[in-house]
């Protein structure tokens, strides 16, 4: 019964044993060294190499062929072995987990032929760290967009290699995916390798995903991620991402069509359908249309209407109507839109493109100024037409000006008949005399054009307003302000007058100076004669 207990005893330690013996119960003959990370230089006595945070030192020299290297780890000696050229030793750090090789690849000992002694030798030498595996990751997919609208994919299909391209075996290894919430269609989301070995090319993984319904154009991250331990028991960690850009499930095709190219006198349509481009149906679809300010709407409607839409369906000629010009030029229709709330709580708007539309022909403006705006009576005014053709085509252009009922002409030119090019000024003018105080305004310029295509029309200019101002009622106006103002001014001396007398009154020690109101009276006397002598003239 004891030695029954005793066998069991013994198995438990045992297994105990394995289990807890952990990676780093390694020999360091069992060292995969990394060469990708290796350092190496020519040491003279008392020179340093670098290697992370150790410092290999050339110690010593001797003459027997050995070389006393040393190794640092912030300062403090950790170990120092001689070493002979061809040979090397290793180092394993057990508080920090780190493994280093010295090798002495060649030495120069530079003895002197006299004296027997070295003079400067040196050491090449080579550090290397202990080499750790590294994960090559490599995704493909057939495609890096999907629409699951479509039939030409029914699954994302991805394939995953995987290659350990470090310099040393893995252990333990797991491939983890993480699909960025698709849902698994064929295949396993974890994998599991014992061991990697150094340049070992994994068997490719194949794993299928549904593809994921989304309103909205959505990016979506393929993840894959290596966990492995080195020889040490440090876990490693390597990743690689692949996006991948699914196509919303309902996407509203709106088109917005107008007549590419028009003349003055043609009429331009314009049309709105839109085709629903999914696989789900939508109601309550508000469509708005924005019409444009460049050009007169002939026909009255509504420019907003709320429908359903089927899916794959098309509603044509949602907006119809035509377009007027009012000038030429080339002019951007404004873009309709069909906006939705989808089950998921959020609002899309989907907009059309902005179509253009190039307008052709004269567009003829004619501008009337005056010089000066004001003017006694039977004085002269400058009046200047101005002819401006704003269009792509020239026009014959033929002005014709009005002269008003007591407005005398007096010199200049009543008219223009020419060609007006495209793009240019033209302008005339002429002199009137105006015999009528008041306020005149001139009548309209008219102006009839034609062009090479036949089309014509007219146009009139603005009206300018000329104030006529009658000197002599001006004048009279001004000796009246002028009667007032002295009578005033007398009522005031009197007031004046007349305080100061209470003033004297009430205090003795005031003077009135003689002779004052004799000097007033005079003055008065004058400004009357001077008011009637005016009026006369």
């Amino acid at each position: 019964m004891f030695k029954k207990n005793l066998f069991y005893l013994l198995c438990i330690v045992f297994v105990i044993l394995i289990f807890s013996t952990s990676a780093s119960a390694y020999d360091l003959d069992d060292i995969e060294w990394s060469d990708s990370k290796a350092t190496s230089g020519t040491l003279h006595w008392g020179g340093t190499l670098k290697l992370d945070d150790y410092t290999i030192k050339a110690e010593d020299f001797d003459e027997g062929g050995f070389v006393s290297i040393g190794i640092y780890r912030n300062g403090v000696l950790e170990d120092k072995s001689p070493v002979q050229s061809g040979n090397g030793f290793e180092f394993r750090d057990t508080e920090y987990g780190d493994d280093i090789r010295i090798f002495i690849k060649s030495m120069d000992l530079n003895i002197d032929e006299w004296t027997g002694n070295m003079e400067d030798p040196t050491a090449v030498v080579e550090v290397y760290e202990r080499g750790i595996p590294e994960m090559d990751i490599t995704i493909e997919t057939e495609d890096d967009e999907y629409d699951p609208r479509t039939v030409a994919y029914q699954y994302i299909e991805a394939t995953i290699d995987i290659q350990n391209e470090g310099d040393a075996k893995a252990f333990d290894m797991d491939v983890i995916i993480d699909a960025d919430g698709m849902e698994l269609a064929d295949g396993k989301l974890k994998y599991n390798y014992v061991s990697v070995d150094e340049d070992e090319v994994l068997d490719t993984i194949d794993v299928k995903f549904e593809i994921p319904h989304y309103w909205e154009e959505t990016d979506v991250d393929l993840t894959i991620t290596t966990l492995s331990e080195d020889i040490n028991g440090e876990i490693l960690e390597d990743t690689e991402t692949k996006t991948i850009t699914i196509e919303p499930v309902v996407e509203l095709m709106i088109t917005k069509t107008v007549t590419e190219e028009i003349y003055m006198d043609e009429t331009a349509h314009v049309s709105v359908s839109i085709w629903n481009n999914g696989i789900y149906s939508l109601s309550s679809v508000k469509v708005s249309n924005t019409v444009t300010g460049d050009l007169e709407m002939q026909d009255s409607q509504d420019n907003e209407v709320t429908l359903s839409f089927n899916s794959k369906e098309t509603k044509a000629k949602i907006f119809e109507y035509t377009l007027k010009p009012t000038k030429t030029g080339k002019f951007t229709i404004p873009a309709a839109t069909a906006t939705f709330t989808a089950p998921d709580g959020e609002t899309y708007t989907f907009t059309a493109d902005k179509p253009t539309i190039q307008i052709n022909g004269p567009d003829i403006v004619i501008t009337k100024t005056v010089s000066p705006e004001t003017i006694n009576m039977g004085d002269e005014v400058t009046v200047k037409v101005t002819v401006k053709n704003q269009g792509n085509r020239d026009a014959s252009v033929e002005t014709t000006e009005t002269i008003p009922d007591g407005v005398t002409f007096i010199s200049g030119d009543l008219t223009f008949d020419d060609v007006a090019a495209d793009g240019k000024s033209y302008s005339y003018s002429y002199k009137i005399q105006i015999d009528d105080a008041g306020e005149l305004k001139l009548p309209e310029t008219t102006a009839t054009f034609i062009d090479m295509e036949a089309y014509k029309g007219e146009k009139i200019s603005n009206t300018p307003v000329i104030t006529v101002v009658d000197p002599n009622a001006v004048a009279e106006e001004s000796s009246s302000s002028s009667s007032s103002s002295s009578s005033s001014t007398s009522d005031q001396q009197s007031s004046s007058s007349t305080s100061d007398v209470s003033t004297e009154t009430e205090y003795e020690d005031d003077r009135v100076q003689p002779g004052f109101e004799a000097s007033f009276m005079i003055m008065a006397l004058f400004a009357v004669y001077f008011v009637s002598r005016r009026r006369d003239r």
